[in-house]
C-alpha cells in the first residue's frame, strides 16, 4: 500500500532552516516554489510559520503592563479582531490571542478563588493523539540524530537546488546573447571581406537609412503628403503635435539609460529583500568603554583603622553586657544601617489597585452575562476610564480670553528688559545733554570753534606792579583768563569752586552787557562784532606767524626772517600734502581692488551706450528720410494716377472706334460674299436662300 503523507504537524528545525534559505532565494512571494522544497509542508503553512514565528520583526519577549492594557482595551472595542489589533499592540495575531485567553483564565481563577497549580497548567497542555491547531506559532522541534531516509533526502534536494543560484532561464539567456554576439561578429567579418573584394552590400547611404530609420533629405522629401485630386475638406491637414512621438521614436541613449536605472534599482530592492544579512542579520551592538571609576577617597589604612575601631567598641560592649550600664553606650552599627536605609531614595508607593486585572475581570463578566430577556439590574463593572491606555482625562474649561491676553503682560518693572537698541540711543542723548551742559561752561572762543594757540602766554600769570584796586581787577581778570585758556588749550580742569552755576554765568553776562552799553553810549561804537569775527581771525591767520616759538605779524619780521618763515610753513604744509597724497594712493588702491570690476562693467557699459546712441541716431536719420521718402511718393502717386487714368480713358475710345470699324468691315465682306453668289448663279441650279445680315451674325 502506497504511504500517504499528510502535509502539517509540527515543524522542525531542518524545516526552519530550509524556509530561511528559500526566502532568501525566492523571497516572500514565491510560497508554491518554497513549499516544493518541504515535503511536508504547504504554501500556506510555510508563509504561516514565517509571519507567526520565524520573520525577525515578531516580538517574543514578556508582555508588558502596557501592552496587556492596550490588548484589554482593543480587545472591547474590536472583538475577536486579532488581524487588526496585531499590529497596534506589536505582537502577531496569535500571540494576542494566546494572551487575551491567559488573562481571562486568570480573572476566572481570581474569581473562584482558586491558587494556581501545576495541575491547572497540565490541563491545557495537549494529551496523546490530540493534533494542535496552531503548530506554526509553535518553536521548532529539535532534529534527531538519526534521521528519515524521506528528511535526508528532502535535506539533500533543498542544498542542491539552492546551491544553483543560476537556473535554466539565465543560462538561456547567456547562451542567446553569445550566439548573437557570435552571428554579429561573423556579419561584420563577411562585410570586410566582400568589400576588401570591391563589392559593397549593406554598407551604402541606402542601407544605414533602412537599418537606423533615417530619411535621405537629398533624394526624399520629409513629411510629404500628397494632395488628393478634386474637392476635399482642408480640416483633417491641421497639424498633431500628439503624432510627433509617433514619428520620432525615443533616443537609443534615452532608453538605455532608462533600462540601466530600472535595472539599478532591481538589483538594489534584491539586495534589500534577499541577503541575509537584511533578514538574519544581527545588530551591530557598540562596544562599551573600560568602566573608570574615581579615586578612592579612603585609602586602605584607614579602612583598617575604622575596623579596628569597630571591633574595639563590640568588645568593650561584651564587657559590660551584662551590667546596668550597658544601655548608656551607643549602637553605631545600628546607626550605620539606619542612615544609609534612610540615604537609600525612597520608592514611589504603588497602588493598590490593578487595572490589567480589573479589565480582564470585565470583560470575563461581560461574556458570562445571561440573556436580557430576564431583565434586572446589568452586568456590574467596575468604574474606570474607557479612554486609550496611558492617556489622562484632562478637564474641559472654556478660556478666559481677557485673562489669557493679560497673562503675556509684565506685572512689574522687574519683570521686562528694556531694548538694547533703546537703551543704547537713550544712553546717546544722555551723553550727547551732558556734553551741550559742559560745552556751555567752556569759553565763547571754545564754543565757537575759534583757532587756539599752541602754547600758553606765561605774562597772564605775573601780577602787576600797582597795588591799587583797578590793578588788583586786572589780576583777577588775567589770573581767570590763564586758568580758561588751560582748560581750552591743554585740557586742565580748574578746581570746582572756581566753575561758577549757569545762574551765576547768566548774572555776570547781564552785568558785562550794561557796563558794555553804557561804554558804547560814551564812546559811540557798535556792539556787533561776530559779523566781522570770521574777517578779523582769516586777516589774524594769514598775518600772524610763529617765529621763534612765538606768534608774531609777518610784517613786523625783516626779509630775510619773512623767506625762513615762509619756507618753514611750505615744508610743513608740503609734508602734510605728502602725507596725504600718500594716504589717498592708499585708499585709490583699495578702491581700485573693491571697483575694479564695477568700473569695467561700467566701461563696456559706456561702450554699448555710446554703441546704441550712434544707432540711434542713425535710425533717425533713416526714418527722416523714408519720412521725405514716403511724402514724394504720395504726391508722386497722384500724378501716375491722373496720368494713368487718361491713357484708359484714351485706350477705352480707340477700342470703341475700332470696334465700330471691325462691325463695318464685317458688314462690307457679307455684301461682297452675296453679290458673289449671285454673278455665278445659273439657271439650272436651285434657287439660293438668302438671309440676312442678323441672322448670319446669330449663326
Amino acid at each position: 500500500m502506497v504511504r500517504v503523507i499528510i502535509k502539517g504537524g509540527v515543524w522542525k528545525n531542518t524545516e526552519d532552516e530550509i524556509l530561511k534559505a528559500a526566502i532568501m532565494k525566492y523571497g516572500k512571494n514565491q510560497w508554491s516554489r518554497i513549499a516544493s522544497l518541504l515535503h511536508r509542508k504547504s504554501a500556506k503553512q510555510c508563509k504561516a510559520r514565517w509571519y507567526e514565528w520565524l520573520d525577525p520583526r515578531i516580538k517574543k519577549t514578556e508582555w508588558s503592563r502596557e501592552e496587556d492594557e492596550k490588548l484589554l482595551h482593543l480587545a472591547k472595542i474590536m472583538p475577536t479582531q486579532w488581524r487588526t489589533i496585531a499590529p497596534i499592540v506589536g505582537r502577531t495575531a496569535a500571540q494576542c490571542l494566546e494572551r487575551y485567553e491567559y488573562l481571562l483564565d486568570e480573572a476566572q481563577r481570581r474569581a473562584e478563588g482558586i491558587e494556581e497549580e501545576d495541575s491547572l497548567k497540565e490541563a491545557k497542555k495537549l494529551k496523546p493523539g490530540d493534533v494542535d491547531p496552531t503548530p506554526e506559532t509553535k518553536p521548532a522541534r529539535p532534529d534527531p540524530i538519526d534521521m528519515d531516509e524521506d528528511e535526508l533526502e528532502m535535506l539533500s534536494e533543498a542544498r542542491a537546488r539552492l546551491a544553483n543560484t543560476q537556473g535554466k532561464k539565465a543560462k538561456r539567456k547567456a547562451r542567446e546573447k553569445q550566439l548573437g554576439e557570435a552571428r554579429r561578429l561573423a556579419s561584420l567579418q563577411k562585410r570586410r571581406e566582400l568589400r576588401a573584394a570591391g563589392i559593397i552590400i549593406g554598407s551604402g547611404w541606402a542601407y544605414k537609412m533602412k537599418k537606423h530609420r533615417l530619411m535621405d533629405y537629398n533624394n526624399e522629401i520629409p513629411f510629404e503628403k500628397q494632395v488628393p485630386a478634386g474637392f476635399h475638406d482642408p480640416s483633417e491637414d491641421k497639424f498633431d503635435k500628439a503624432q510627433k512621438t509617433m514619428v520620432e521614436e525615443k533616443r537609443r541613449d534615452w532608453q538605455e539609460r532608462d533600462d540601466r536605472k530600472a535595472d539599478k534599482d532591481k538589483l538594489k530592492k534584491r539586495k534589500n529583500e534577499d541577503l541575509p544579512e537584511s533578514i538574519f542579520g544581527e545588530k551591530h551592538e557598540k562596544k562599551r568603554s573600560k568602566l573608570i571609576l574615581p579615586e578612592p577617597q579612603i585609602s586602605d589604612k584607614e579602612l583598617e583603622d575604622i575596623i579596628k575601631i569597630g571591633h574595639v567598641s563590640d568588645s568593650v560592649r561584651e564587657l559590660v553586657d551584662d551590667n546596668p550600664s550597658s544601655t548608656l553606650l551607643h549602637d553605631y552599627n545600628e546607626s550605620a544601617r539606619t542612615n544609609a536605609f534612610s540615604a537609600r531614595t525612597q520608592r514611589a508607593a504603588v497602588g493598590d489597585v490593578d487595572t490589567v486585572a480589573r479589565a480582564a475581570d470585565d470583560l470575563l463578566a461581560l461574556i458570562n452575562v445571561e440573556t436580557p430577556l430576564k431583565g434586572g439590574l446589568n452586568t456590574p463593572l467596575h468604574n474606570h476610564d474607557f479612554s486609550a491606555p496611558g492617556s489622562q482625562r484632562q478637564p474641559i474649561s472654556t478660556p478666559n480670553t481677557v485673562l489669557s491676553a493679560m497673562a503675556a503682560t509684565p506685572k512689574n518693572v522687574g519683570e521686562w528688559i528694556e531694548d538694547a537698541a533703546e537703551l543704547e540711543k537713550r544712553r546717546q542723548a544722555i551723553a550727547e545733554k551732558k556734553k551741550a551742559l559742559e560745552l556751555e561752561k567752556r569759553t565763547k572762543a571754545f564754543q565757537r570753534q575759534l583757532p587756539l594757540p599752541s602754547k600758553l602766554n606765561i605774562e597772564y600769570k605775573k601780577r602787576g606792579a600797582g597795588g591799587t584796586d583797578l590793578h588788583k581787577a586786572d589780576d583777577l581778570i588775567k589770573s581767570e583768563m590763564y586758568s580758561l585758556m588751560e582748560w581750552d588749550v591743554e585740557g586742565k580742569e580748574p578746581p570746582p569752586k572756581q566753575i561758577y552755576s549757569k545762574e551765576a554765568m547768566e548774572l555776570a553776562k547781564k552785568m558785562i552787557d550794561i557796563e558794555a552799553t553804557k561804554m558804547a553810549e560814551a564812546e559811540d561804537i557798535e556792539l556787533k562784532l561776530d559779523s566781522q569775527m570770521w574777517q578779523v581771525v582769516a586777516n589774524c591767520f594769514g598775518e600772524l606767524v610763529k617765529f621763534q616759538n612765538r606768534f608774531t605779524r609777518l610784517s613786523n619780521l625783516s626779509k630775510r626772517d619773512q623767506l625762513e618763515v615762509l619756507s618753514e610753513r611750505f615744508k610743513v604744509l608740503f609734508g602734510w600734502m605728502t602725507s596725504q597724497a600718500t594716504k589717498m594712493q592708499k585708499l585709490e588702491k583699495k578702491v581700485r581692488l573693491k571697483l575694479g570690476g564695477y568700473m569695467n562693467i561700467e566701461s563696456s557699459l559706456t561702450d554699448k551706450l555710446q554703441e546704441l546712441a550712434k544707432q540711434r541716431e542713425t535710425a533717425l536719420l533713416e526714418l527722416k528720410t523714408f519720412k521725405r521718402l514716403e511724402q514724394n511718393e504720395q504726391k508722386a502717386i497722384v500724378k501716375r494716377i491722373n496720368s494713368l487714368t487718361a491713357e484708359l480713358k484714351e485706350q477705352e475710345i480707340r477700342e470703341k472706334n475700332l470696334q465700330k470699324r471691325f462691325s463695318f468691315l464685317q458688314h462690307r465682306k457679307w455684301e461682297l460674299e452675296q453679290l458673289e453668289k449671285r454673278e455665278n448663279a445659273t439657271s439650272g441650279q436651285e434657287p439660293i436662300r438668302y438671309a440676312s445680315f442678323e441672322n448670319v451674325g446669330h449663326s
